[in-house]
Parts: structure tokens; C-alpha cells; sequence
């Protein structure tokens, strides 16, 4: 149909497409408008001009009565191009689109429900190629909500292709697709247009081009009028005018009320054997001629001749389609009930028994309740969800209730309970709610009202303590059934947890693998292990090594658990947070391949995000660098405001290392602002303690005192917690603000509360930092010899447990303290290693600190080097000690070549040419640095004020 009157729309749809490869990503344009009001045709004639540009299209129209087949939507814009884009894709990924499409391999659907959302967002990356991709969604309206829910995953995570995506709708549509488009698409290449009435000159032009001849003036004025410049509307009437009597004057024209009455008016003069085929076609969706004689044998494409010349259905290919969907709607509801229901059941027998349409045909032509009828609704459901639609499971098991006979109460009840646990998987929460606060009250104590209890427990988690009483209520109902109680006391555990009550947490979690273990579900036992492993590890009670080891080896059998929650990723970040990094590493590798290969985005950015924090621990930073980089690239595919603020806290992590203190204050208060907007209580109170940091080191104390406390009791209560380096600033930065402000006493407080933690634990790294701590207290007493103490245990303990940063900060600590009571030589060789460990991390304040201190010793550098830096004084010395290139590089966290490149200088600077040589040099180079030292030992020792005695340090 040639298109009238829309000059600035067909410019506006000119701009986007004729510059969608520019290279600015993805762009969306959305025409609404009321029906008949000409979307459709301007979709149409968007699309043909796209073909024409060379953009690649895939589209969709959907009618009415697709909205209740799951995928109907998504098998059309896929249809012809799915299974190119299948090769390649990640097993889960594949499987899960071949099930949702009907593919030849649709056996066996992912388990995992982000396997199609995150399926789709990849074929249609793919599509794109190298050139341009319309997505173009006529009548979105009608789209059924499994293929809205997957199409707006996969559009809210476009961030670069060239993809537009065009979308025609009635006003007042539900923004799921277009509202998620809205977070890839820039503002100025996002637009809405409201399709416009047609002025009276293209409403001539239109009819005329569609009649053959234009109407007198008078009629035209008056179809004008009538229609209010509606296309549809105007060309039905105008259908009268030109009757097959001749023209009609203005006061003869009729009148159709509404404009689903001028639709049922174009029908009602068609030969009697269009109706049954029409109402057929109305009432399936795509129907195709071998259908209709299906149904229909005695059918001719004769019997349409006439609808066709009317311009009401038309012919692509094999397939029937109304020429607009109110045509479709009018001849269905021209029938009578009764005869929609015979035809209904007529259409359930040309599909497979079970399959969902025929239960959707099943369903429409019941006329009263029926076991049979419910079953198939029930087994239709299961089929449904298993392909990843659970709106759809949740509409026909809702069927299967309604079609229930009244003596089948228990399966009546179950049938309206698994309907709520469908609706609440496909994100509708409320419905799921209202479901079950409608259905509870009728049941009995059993394992019915358990599981819906369970269900309602889960919905509930707007209110921890309802939902706990809930679940606590369940478990009571649901005696006798183990792997319900497994479950329940699972939640219980996870509620416990939200609660801040790790010891019911503990329990609950251990009374779930006993459940488990009686049920003899070993997925189901695996994942129970894991969560007593980690209720336990928050608890204090560190890792249950045994018991983690068997819930790993039990994970292959966790059907459906994605990688971010495997019990092997739980052990790898109980092990993280211990600051066993060399023992987290293998495992968080092992879950990061796992979640790649199986295309599970979500979990790889979580996973990537460990690996960042661990890698950066590590002091291993092309390793961190590339870990963050990847992170942030999937944070910027997710569009989850969780992930968002962990990659705020790990931007402002990152900051505080490197002495950025207002880049990490920056990121940091938007870190802990967003983690409380989303209830992430670890990430809000972790970016809190570096904001506490920021604070201190901006010579802020009693701010950074005053943050402290308060985050310790919130994250901890009255559990140990666990103690490690992501915990351990709640108490480090507390006790040296404490120190700067003179508040001692307070300051010996907070180091009881941690030494309680730390002896109760199995980390030396935590031991060390307590030991550099209390070095630091007694310091701040005036007595530095103890202070030195104290340091010389820390260090001990970081040779058990090494985490670079700390190691450095804690010789940075022990030469100034060694400096202030003149043990120049003992300060310069604590400073050079502190240097030497802090130079490489790139951790800005500490490295000016080391050199500050380094030069108020007052030994001249190259006497104590010999023209060696640091870091090559101590390559030297570790090659004299006999260890290998890769091991010093390991003990120095560096890489083998830089530790060639150090050798190849030292033997330059030295004058010597092998391994052997050198240890002859640092020998006659130790003796000239005594030497050199000996007098500047000598004298009397004396002890710098304590920290915070006095606003200046020396």
C-alpha cells in the first residue's frame, strides 16, 4: 500500500536508518498510534526502504491470538535465520533457543533461565555481522510475554552493534521492550513518534489510490470527518460509497459506530463459505491453506475469492493473513461462543497431544471441567516451562485449575500453587502473591500448603522476618517430605544470613543437608554443603575444608546451578577471603572457563570480579588489569545496578592503592550509596571502610572514626565474622584514626575486639596486621622498642600468609620506627625492602612515604647500594641465597623477565658476568657498607614523639 500524508514520519524513519551504520550503536524508533491509524503501514514501508539500504531484517507481527503460545513472537523474527546462529553458540545457549524455537535438536532445555534471554542477545550479535540488523515488531501489543521477556534482556544489553530496533503499538503498551531498549540507546537516538491523523487532502489521495476513483467533495468532507482522518476507518467507509450500486451522496453514506463495527460491516457481505475458513485463520496464528483443509477437507481457495477481492485476507506464499489485525478480531467475535468452542476443539486434534498448542486449543473449547482436559494442561505446562516459558506454564496451569473437576481438591490446589511458582519465576512477583495469599487459607496442613508457604516465603523477601515465619510455618506442614525440608531450611539458613543471626543461619543450613541427605537428591546435597560451608565461614568459623571438598566433588550433579554458585566458586571465595590467594586461584579459574563455556554472562562477570580482587591482592597487575578490563566490559552488557556498584567499589579499591584519594572518595560514596539503594550490605559497608580511608589519610580522623564502628556491628553483630583483607580495615583504619587523635584507650579497644577475631581464626596475614597494629599502639605509648616488636612478629607472619601491599606498609612501619630510635642501617634496609615490595604495586602514598623516611636516615644511597636500586639489591640477594629466576619472581611478585632484566644490570653496575661472581661482589660491598656506617651507629638513642603527640612529624 503506497503511503500518504507522512512526510515527517517517513523523514524521521529516513534519518535513523539511512545513518544506522555510522558506527554510534543501537537506535530504536517507536510509532504509536490508535488502530487503523496507519503504524502498521508505515512499518511496512520502513521495512521494504531498510531491504533497500542494505539493512539485514528480521521481524515480527503478531496477533491476537499469539499472546497465549510461548515463543510466538521470537520463532518469527528467528524464522529462516536460527539455526546459522546456533553453530558456535555455548551448549547451554544452543539447546536452550533450539527448545524455545522448536529446533531439530530441542531436547533437553537449559536449566539455567538467563541460557535464553543471553541465547538471543548472541543471535542477534550475530545477525548483525558486520553490517546492520532491523528488528522491526509490528503490533507489539500482541507479543506473547515470553518472547517481551527475553527481547527486552537481550535489547537492554545492546551497547555497539548496529541494530534498530522499530516498534509499532497501540498507546498505553505495555514499555518492557521498549523501556529496556532505553538502557543501551543514547537519548538522541531513541524516538517516539505519535502517528497522526491524515489531512483531507491524503485521505482523498488514499482512497482514491485504493478505489480507483476519488468520492464527491460532500462524501469526501464527510468521510473526512466521520473517520477523524482514520485510514482504516475512512477506507471502510469509503467501501460504501462506491457500492456496487454506484456512489453514494454525502446523506446517503453509512455511519459504522465504532471502528470495529466498520470491520464487522466489511464482512458481512461475503459469500457463506469464506466464514468457517476465515474464522479459522482468525483463530490460530500463521495458519497455511494444508491447515485449513485440515480442519476444513471440503475447503477451496475459491471460498476466499471474495474476502480477498474485498481486501480483508491476502496470500504469502502457503500462509493466510488478515490484511489488519481488527479484521481478524471482528470475524472471531461474529462468532457465537459455542461455535468458537467446537472449532477450538476441532483445532486441538491437528496438534500433538500434550504439545502446547493443542492444550491452548483444549483449553479455548472446554465447556466444563474435565480430568483429562486438566492433565494435558498440566503436562502442556511443564513443557512450557521447560523451554524457558514459564508465563506461559503459568497460564495453563491457571486453565488446569479452572478446568478441574471439584472432586480432585488436592490436585485443584497444587495445580493453583505451581501456577504461583511459575508466575514468580517469570518475574511477576505480585501476581505469584496474590496467587498464594488467595489459595492458602483453603489448604490443610500438608505438603501442599508447605510448598506454598515455601513459595510465598520467597516472595516475601520484602520482609525478612514475615518471611521467615513462613518458611518456619512450611517446615511444620511439611513433615515427612525431605527434600521440601531441604529446601525450607535452606531459605531459613539464607533468611538467617539477611538477618544477621549466623548462628540460626548455621543451623538451619546444617539441618538442610541432613534433609538432603535423606532424600537422596545429590544435587540437592551438594548445594546444601556448600551453604553450611559458607553460613559457617561468615559465622568465623573459618573453612570446612572437608566438608567443601565433598560438596565439590558433588557439584557435577547440581543440575541447573550455574557457575557463580557451584560449590567449587563458594570454596574459591571463602579461600579469597581467607587471603589464601594461590589456593582461591585454581577454582575461581576452574568456575570462570565453566561459566564462558556455558555462556553464562552473569555469573562470568561475578567470577570476574573475584578474579580482579584477587589478582590485585596479588600484587600481580597485568594479571588484575586484565581481569578489571573484562569486568567492566560484561558490566557494561549487564545493566544490573548489584554489579554496577561492585565495580564502583572496585574502581575505588583500585584508587586507594594507588594514593587517588579523590577518584577513590568519588567512586566509593557512589559505591555505597548505590549498594543501599540495592541492599548489598558487604559492598556498602566495604566501600564505606575505603571511604574511611580516604578520610584518615586526608587527615580527617574522627570522620574516619566515626564511620567505623557503626559498619563493624551492621556487617558482624554479635558473630566473629570472617578475617581477612577485605574485612580487616573495619578495625586497622579505626585503630589508627584512633592513634592519630590521641585516643589510646579507645584505640587498645578496638585491637581487643580484633585480637579476639584474629586468634579465633587460622590466617596469619590477619595475625601480622593485628601484630603491626599493636606495634603501632605501643609506639604511639612511647615505647618504640616493643613497637619494633611487634613489627618483627608481623613479619613473621606475613612469611606464612604474604599479601604484598600489607608486607610493604608493615616494613615501611618497622623502618620508621627503627629510624626515629637511630638504627640507620636496620631503617634503610626495612625501607629499601618496603620499597621494593611497594614499588611494583604502584602504591602511591606508601612509596612517598618509604622515600621520605628513607631520606631522613641520612646514609647515602649508593654507599649502601653499590648503584643498585632496591629492587635490584634485592634480586641480588635472593640470587645469592640460591633460589631460580621463577622463584624470586614469585617471591617478589614480578614477572621472570623483569627479574632477567634486573640480573642483566647488576652484573653491568658490578662489573661481573655470572651467578658465581656476584656473591663475591655483594660480599666486598656488605663490608664497605659497614665500614661506611659503623660512626653513624654511634651516639646517643633517642625516640620521636609518639604518633599524635604533636600536629607535626618529623
Amino acid at each position: 500500500m503506497a503511503v500518504f500524508g507522512r512526510e515527517s514520519e517517513r523523514a524521521r524513519l529516513e534519518q535513523l536508518l539511512g545513518g544506522g551504520g555510522d558506527g554510534d550503536g543501537p537506535s530504536g524508533l517507536l510509532l504509536e498510534g490508535v488502530p487503523g491509524i496507519g503504524k502498521s503501514t508505515l512499518l511496512r514501508d520502513a521495512v521494504a526502504e531498510a531491504r533497500r539500504w542494505g539493512w539485514r531484517v528480521i521481524a515480527s507481527a503478531p496477533g491476537e491470538a499469539d499472546r497465549e503460545l510461548a515463543f510466538a513472537g521470537l520463532g518469527d523474527l528467528f524464522d529462516g535465520v536460527a539455526e546459522e546462529t546456533l553453530v558456535g553458540l555455548p551448549d547451554p545457549q544452543r539447546r536452550a533457543l533450539s527448545a524455545a524455537l522448536y529446533l531439530s535438536d530441542a531436547r533437553g532445555a537449559a536449566a539455567d533461565p538467563d541460557a535464553l534471554p543471553r541465547a538471543v542477545l548472541s543471535t542477534l550479535r550475530r545477525l548483525v555481522g558486520g553490517g546492520q540488523l532491523l528488528v522491526a515488531i509490528d503490533d507489539e501489543q500482541w507479543l506473547d510475554p515470553a518472547s517481551r521477556r527475553v527481547l527486552a534482556f537481550a535489547l537492554g544489553r545492546l551497547r555497539d552493534e548496529s541494530i534498530c530496533v522499530l516498534i509499532a503499538r497501540r498507546p498505553g503498551g505495555d514499555d518492557g521492550v521498549w523501556s529496556a531498549l532505553g538502557h543501551a540507546v543514547t537519548r538522541e537516538r531513541l524516538w517516539s513518534i505519535e502517528v497522526q491523523p491524515l489531512d483531507q487532502p491524503s485521505t482523498a489521495r488514499l482512497i482514491a489510490q485504493q478505489r480507483g476513483a476519488s468520492p464527491p467533495r460532500p462524501v469526501l468532507r464527510r468521510i473526512h470527518e466521520v473517520s477523524g482522518g482514520n485510514p482504516l476507518y475512512a477506507l471502510t467507509i469509503a467501501r460504501d460509497a462506491f457500492g456496487r450500486d454506484g456512489a453514494t451522496t454525502a446523506d446517503e453514506l453509512s455511519i459504522p459506530t465504532t471502528l470495529i463495527d466498520a470491520m464487522s460491516g466489511r464482512l458481512a457481505g461475503l459469500e457463506p463459505a469464506a466464514e468457517e475458513p476465515l474464522l479459522i485463520a482468525a483463530a490460530r496464528t500463521d495458519p497455511s491453506l494444508s491447515m485449513i483443509r485440515s480442519v476444513l477437507p471440503d475447503f477451496s481457495v475459491a471460498d476466499l475469492d471474495d474476502a480477498i477481492a474485498e481486501g480483508i485476507v491476502e496470500f504469502n506464499g502457503d500462509r493466510l493473513r488478515f490484511t489488519h489485525p481488527l479484521l481478524a478480531s471482528a470475524v472471531y467475535l461474529r462468532a457465537a461462543p459455542a461455535v468458537r468452542r467446537a472449532l477450538h476443539r476441532r483445532l486441538a486434534s491437528t496438534f500433538a497431544p500434550a504439545s502446547e498448542e493443542h492444550a491452548h486449543h483444549l483449553a479455548l473449547g472446554a465447556e466444563a471441567p474435565d480430568h483429562r482436559t486438566a492433565m494435558v494442561l498440566e503436562q502442556a505446562a511443564d513443557q512450557a516451562a521447560g523451554r524457558g516459558a514459564p508465563e506461559v506454564a503459568a497460564t495453563l496451569l491457571e486453565h488446569a485449575a479452572r478446568l478441574t473437576p471439584a472432586d480432585a481438591v488436592d490436585a485443584l490446589r497444587l495445580r493453583r500453587v505451581r501456577a504461583a511458582e511459575r508466575h514468580f519465576d517469570s518475574g511477576d512477583a505480585a501476581r505469584a502473591r496474590r496467587t498464594l495469599e488467595s489459595v492458602l487459607p483453603e489448604l490443610p496442613a500438608g505438603t501442599i500448603r508447605a510448598r506454598g508457604l515455601l513459595q510465598l516465603a520467597k516472595v516475601r523477601f520484602d520482609d525478612f522476618e514475615v518471611a521467615r515465619e513462613l518458611a518456619e510455618q512450611g517446615l511444620i506442614d511439611g513433615v515427612g517430605d525431605e527434600r521440601l525440608a531441604a529446601q525450607i531450611e535452606s531459605l531459613l539458613g539464607e533468611l538467617g544470613t539477611n538477618l544477621g543471626d549466623q548462628t540460626a543461619a548455621n543451623h538451619h543450613a546444617r539441618a538442610a543437608v541432613g534433609h538432603a541427605e535423606r532424600s537422596g537428591d545429590s544435587g540437592l546435597l551438594a548445594q546444601t554443603l556448600a551453604f553450611v560451608g559458607m553460613t559457617a565461614f561468615f559465622a568465623g568459623d573459618g573453612i570446612q575444608e572437608a566438608l567443601m571438598a565433598r560438596a565439590v566433588a558433588l557439584e557435577g550433579q547440581a543440575d541447573g546451578v550455574t557457575s557463580y554458585y557451584i560449590p567449587g566458586s563458594s570454596l574459591g571465595f571463602q579461600l579469597l577471603w581467607s587471603d589464601e590467594l594461590s589456593r582461591a586461584r585454581p577454582f575461581l579459574e576452574r568456575s570462570l572457563r565453566r561459566s564462558v563455556d556455558r555462556g553464562e554472562e552473569y555469573d562470568r562477570s561475578g567470577i570476574l570480579f573475584h578474579l580482579a580482587h584477587l589478582e590485585w591482592e596479588a600484587g600481580n597487575r597485568d594479571a588484575a588489569r586484565g581481569y578489571t578490563d573484562a569486568f567492566i566490559e560484561t558490566t557494561r552488557q549487564q545493566a544490573d545496578e548489584q554489579i554496577d556498584a561492585y565495580l564502583l567499589w572496585l574502581q575505588a579499591f583500585i584508587a586507594v592503592r594507588r594514593g587517588d584519594l579523590s577518584e577513590a572518595m568519588r567512586r566509593g560514596n557512589d559505591a555505597a550509596e548505590l549498594a543501599t539503594r540495592v541492599g548489598d550490605a558487604f559492598i556498602q559497608a566495604f566501600a564505606s571502610a575505603i571511604l574511611a580511608m580516604v578520610e584518615l589519610a586526608q587527615g580527617q580522623p574522627d570522620r574516619a572514626h566515626d564511620r567505623l564502628p557503626p559498619l563493624r556491628e551492621g556487617l558482624l553483630g554479635e558473630g566473629r565474622g570472617f578475617i581477612g583483607s577485605l574485612t580487616l580495615g573495619l578495625w586497622t583504619t579505626d585503630i589508627e584514626a584512633l592513634i592519630t587523635g590521641a585516643r589510646l584507650d579507645e584505640a587498645s579497644e578496638t585491637l581487643d575486639d580484633m585480637h579476639r577475631r584474629t586468634s579465633a581464626s587460622s590466617n596469619p596475614h590477619a595475625v601480622a596486621v593485628e601484630h603491626r597494629s599493636r606495634g603501632l599502639l605501643v609506639a604511639a605509648r612511647g615505647e618504640t622498642e616493643a613497637a619494633i616488636r611487634s613489627m618483627e612478629l608481623a613479619l613473621a607472619e606475613h612469611a606464612r600468609r604474604t599479601m604484598p601491599l600489607e608486607l610493604g606498609r608493615t616494613l615501611l612501619e618497622k623502618g620508621t620506627l627503627e629510624r626515629r630510635v637511630r638504627r640507620k642501617s636496620a631503617a634503610k634496609r626495612s625501607l629499601e625492602q618496603a620499597l621494593t615490595v611497594l614499588e611494583p604495586l604502584e602504591a602511591g602514598i606508601l612509596i612517598a612515604r618509604a622515600r621520605d623516611e628513607l631520606g631522613r636516615v641520612g646514609l647515602r644511597r649508593a654507599a649502601r647500594t653499590g648503584g643498585l636500586t632496591p629492587a635490584q639489591t634485592r634480586v641480588a640477594q635472593f640470587v645469592v641465597s640460591g633460589l631460580t629466576n621463577r622463584e624470586i619472581a614469585a617471591m617478589l611478585y614480578m614477572s621472570t623477565r623483569t627479574v632477567e632484566t634486573h640480573l642483566t644490570k647488576i652484573y653491568r653496575e658490578l662489573g661481573i658476568r655470572s651467578r658465581a661472581q656476584l656473591a663475591g661482589a655483594m660480599a666486598q660491598r656488605a663490608e664497605v657498607t659497614a665500614a661506611e656506617t659503623t660512626s653513624a651507629d654511634r651516639g646517643p638513642v633517642t625516640a620521636d614523639p609518639a604518633p599524635g603527640a604533636r600536629a607535626t612529624r618529623r
